[in-house]
Parts: C-alpha cells; structure tokens; sequence
C-alpha cells in the first residue's frame, strides 16, 4: 500500500487520473468496465500506463484510456486499495441522493397537511419539484443535511401560522422568538425574514395582489411591501403616526384628550400603537386630510382650523397603525382627503390607502388643473418611469387620478408635494 502512496505522489497527472475515477466511482456506485480522462503532460501519461500496467491502458494524444476488465485480480479488492492509497472512503452517491430523497419526501408529506396555508401551498410546490430530484428544501438537505432542513421547515411552519394567525403589532424581535427562539434571528434584512416575505408573496394571493398593485420598483421594496402587509414592525415608524387636530379617544372609560390640548397650541402629536390600542373614537373634526410628506404637514397643520378638520402624516405609503384608525373614523366622519406627490408613486399610494382602508378617500390637489399651475417646479421623468406611467395606464385606465397621470406624461415631469 506505501508503495501505491508514493507513487500517486510522485505524478500529479497519475493523482488526477485516480481522482477522476473514484470520483466516478462515488458518483455512479459502480465500477465501470472502462475510464477515460485527459493527462495533457507524456510523462504523466506514461506514469499511469506503468501504474496500471500497458495491457490496460490505451494512450492517444493527450487521452488516456483504462481497461479495468484486463487489470489482474479482483477488481474491486484493486479499487479498494485505490481509496486506501488517497485516504478516501467509497461512497455510493447515486444510492445515497435517492435515500435522501426519499427521507425528504416523508417529511414533506407528514407537514403538508400545516395550520398555515401558505406554509402548506410551499410544502405541496417543494413535493412537485422533488419528483424530478429538484426544489430548494432538497438543495438544503443536499448542501446542510437532513436535520438542518428538519430544524429549517419548524421554524417557516412556526413564523407563518404565527404571521397568518395574528393581527395586532409585533416587534421583528419577538417574531424571532417565536420562529426559533433566538430574537436577532428575524432582524430587518436577515436570510430569514426575507425567507418568509419571499413565501407570502409567493404563496398568498391576497398578499401578492396587494403588493403588485403598488407596483414596487425591485425585488427590495417587493419584500418590504410584502411584510408590511403582516403585522410585523420593520421599523419604529410602523406603529406611529403624527396628528394635528381636535381629537380626543377614550379607554376603559377614562377621556384622552391630550391630542386636542396640543392642537389648541398649534403643535402636532404622535400617536402610537400602545396609544390607540382598543382605544374608541369620542370626538373627531368632521374632515381628515392626510398628507404623504412630512414637510408638507407642519406647513399644512400651521394654517389648519383643528375643530374642522384632523391632519395627518402618513409618511409615504401608510402603515398598518394609520390603516386601520382611519377605518376606525368611518362613521365619524363626512369626508376625507390625502395629498401627495403629483407622480406616479404619489397616486399609488392614495391609490392603496383607499384600498386598505376601505374609505372614499378623494385626491387633494392631485389634479391636472395644480400640476398645470405649477409646471414650471417639475422635474423630468426617467426613461424607466415613463415607461412604468405608460404601463399603469394601459393596465389600470380607470385608476383613481388618472387624468393626472396623463398629464404627468403628456408634460414628461413630476412634481414634489413640497414645491407647491
């Protein structure tokens, strides 16, 4: 055996040769009858023909032929000695993917029937793809072994039934408790919460409907989208929002008025979701106006008449906090108004706001007459959205604005909230 060591380590071109075909060996789980493998140097050539013995071995140009029917002996008492020589185990990898395999498929199959029905839609999809020996849960098996995906699939069955089942906010910290226990596991950008919002989107069509109908510009804000749909905070701005105006709210019978006293002094406030969680609307003014940029609302609230109506900030696309306030205001009030950015992503977001909410909210100044006005502030359209303006129209011709958008597009420019 020290003699066969030795001699591997003298040729590298022999070295790679025997490489090459254990390495085929492993593969196939067989000994084939003969191997072929390029040895570009003669010298390395020549040592493997003397290694095998010249019976066996047929050179041509820089191909190297081996016959294992013609070496002496029991071929695979010679192979064995092979892997001794190079330190190496012989493995059947053929056999060992399809026992994997299968190992994968029983477990797909003892989750599919989850309490999370996204979870269970990605469990069927994965069962699909495992038939023709692909899918990503296999990849995992393959790459980190089958108890990493055990540990893997607990945690997505874990985090969806927990996304799926709760409406209230939740911090990402604690969203990390309860899919593994660990609280920075699930931290803003990590492998693993993008995991989850790429399988809501995937897998939920309420979701993904919502989400495309924003119409995110990449696959960063498609994920972020996709979260905000959930409960979770992706950031301290998710469970607030600033008011101005006469509103007061009460909870387990006691009166908040605090908004109100402030508005009295002409000073916004920040209402939080702690603030307004099973909170009841006791006075309100009877028009609500929100404003998408936070510039725009302390210039707006300084002229505004807090017993007339309640501004507020919603700060580009409107959180889960704001959403559901205004749903709370439905009843309370006669009309309400928001305010944004005369482009294509400022109509989105009305667009969205009046989706999510349910509420009849009409544009405020978001009109083809205060573009025409203030022309001469705008700025030129990209190549890129003027294509994504063009494409809104013909999909959506209806969309709430929509002469404006034609106008956005007729005078290739879009206008600030802030420069009007």
């Amino acid at each position: 055996m020290n003699d066969l060591t030795e001699k591997l380590k003298k040729s590298g071109g022999l070295r790679r040769f025997v490489e090459s075909l254990l390495d085929r060996i492993d593969r196939t789980g067989n000994i084939p009858g003969s191997f072929s493998y390029s040895v570009p140097a003669a010298a390395d050539a020549d040592a493997v023909k003397w290694f095998f013995g010249p019976l066996c071995v047929n050179v041509t140009g820089d191909k190297v032929s081996l016959n294992l029917r013609k070496i002496a002996g029991d071929p695979d008492e010679f192979v064995a000695r092979l892997y001794q020589a190079l330190g190496r185990s012989r493995q059947n990898l053929k056999e060992e993917s399809q026992s994997l395999t299968q190992m994968v498929a029983e477990l797909l199959k003892k989750v599919v029937p989850a309490d999370s029905a996204v979870f269970s839609e990605y469990i069927h999809s994965e069962l699909e793809k495992l038939q023709h020996n692909r899918g990503e849960l296999l990849s995992l098996a393959r790459q980190q072994g089958f108890a990493v995906l055990e540990k893997h699939l607990a945690c997505l069955q874990r985090g969806l039934r927990f996304l799926e089942a709760g409406s209230v906010p939740v911090r990402l910290s604690r969203f990390g408790l309860e899919v593994n226990g660990d609280t920075k596991s699930c931290r803003s950008g990590s492998p693993l919460l993008k995991t989850f919002a790429r399988l809501l989107y995937q897998f939920s069509s309420v979701i993904r409907q919502e989400v495309d109908l924003s119409e995110p510009q990449n696959e960063s804000e498609k994920l972020r989208l996709t979260l905000e749909q959930t409960g979770l905070q992706l950031d301290g701005s998710a469970n607030q929002f600033q008011v101005f105006g006469n509103l007061v709210f009460s909870k387990n019978a006691e009166r908040f008025d605090y908004v109100k006293k402030h508005a009295m002094l002409g000073e916004p406030v920040v209402l939080t979701c702690a603030q307004l969680e099973k909170a009841k609307i006791a006075e309100v003014p009877r028009q609500v106006v929100t404003i998408e940029n936070e510039t725009t609302f302390f210039e707006y609230a300084q002229s505004a008449d807090p017993s007339q109506e309640l501004v507020i900030c919603s700060m580009g696309q409107a959180n889960r906090l704001l959403v559901k306030f205004l749903e709370q205001l439905k009843g309370s009030v006669t009309s309400l108004y928001h305010w944004g950015d005369l482009d294509r992503s400022g109509v989105l977001i009305l667009d969205s706001l009046r989706r999510r909410s349910g509420c009849d909210i009409q544009p405020l100044k978001m009109n083809s007459e205060t573009f025409l006005a203030n022309k001469g502030k705008g700025q030129s359209l990209s190549e890129e959205e003027k294509h994504r303006l063009k494409s809104l129209l013909q999909r959506r011709p209806d969309i709430i604005c929509n002469d404006l958008l034609k106008t956005i597009l007729a005078h290739n420019s879009w206008i600030e909230q802030e420069n009007l």
